[in-house]
């Protein structure tokens, strides 16, 4: 019998190569499932920290937002002068006039995608805690209270005193930027001072008594925020009855106040008797 000059030529694999291979890719398709996993994971966390970022500024205000050299935006408190009871206040504001009329939300804008509770559900689909007393937003990373090393914590950057208890302090002057005379009572009997603030959903006009130097001082209780503030003189003792008025919008900061306000009236004292 003649040999064929041709190698035989084998098809198909041995069983151990065909498991080498089903190694290899289970390993492959080990590593993309945990990289997908790991790459999901650090989607909700970033997607939270947003939101708890995002939450904290409709409640306080942006401090960044700067217009003429003045913050302008205080968030909720500023304009309600408390803190929201529940993060759904942030949206609708459940109280009816005159105290809605304070409201200015919505604080936080839904993408179009978004169920109109979104803005308080985390990454993983949990309601974001709150409480008003605690001053501070909490996921707690699907896990619970059982893993706190999955929490996700926003603070408020400010105390409740430096939210709602601050001062207002300053001085009624002449257009001279001259307190009256000491012993001028006439003038003094005529003074006013009005601030304008809100406090727990209700506004307050607030009128505070002068001292013989015109100084005037709102202590306790006024909300961070921009807040008017109406200096005025009223001639009682010269007929006919003269007023003169003068406004201004005070930036009332948190921990700070506004302190050394200077009201100019446009009048000269050395005019009045």
């Amino acid at each position: 019998m003649t040999k064929s000059r041709f190698p035989v030529t084998r098809n198909g694999v041995t069983l151990l190569e065909l498991l080498v291979v089903l190694m290899i890719l289970s390993i492959i398709l080990t590593a993309a499932v945990k990289t997908w996993d790991v790459t999901l994971e650090r989607g909700r966390a970033e997607t939270t920290s947003r939101k708890l970022n995002q939450l904290v500024t409709a409640i306080v205000g942006e401090p960044d937002y700067i217009v003429a050299g003045q913050r302008v935006d205080f968030g909720f408190v500023g304009d309600v002068g408390r803190l929201p009871a529940n993060l759904q206040e942030l949206m609708v504001f459940p109280i009816s006039p005159p105290e809605s009329s304070l409201w200015r939300g919505p604080y936080l804008r839904s993408t179009f995608n978004e169920s109109p509770d979104g803005f308080r559900i985390d990454g993983w689909g949990d309601t974001i805690a709150y409480n008003r007393d605690s001053l501070f937003l909490r996921s707690y990373g699907r896990r619970g209270l059982a893993d706190p090393t999955r929490w996700q914590t926003a603070y408020l950057p400010y105390k409740a005193s430096d939210l709602t208890n601050n001062e207002v302090s300053g001085q009624i002057v002449d257009v001279r930027g001259e307190p009256p005379p000491a012993d001028s009572v006439r003038i003094i009997e005529g003074l006013k001072v009005i601030l304008y603030y809100p406090r727990e959903g209700k506004l307050f006009a607030d009128e505070r008594s002068r001292d013989a130097a015109a100084n005037f001082d709102y202590d306790v209780g006024i909300p961070q925020g921009t807040h008017r503030l109406v200096a005025m003189y009223i001639d009682i003792y010269n007929p006919p009855v003269e007023t003169t008025m003068t406004t201004a919008d005070v930036t009332v900061y948190p921990g700070i106040g506004a302190r050394h306000v200077r009201m100019r009236l446009n009048l000269d004292w050395n005019d009045k008797p």
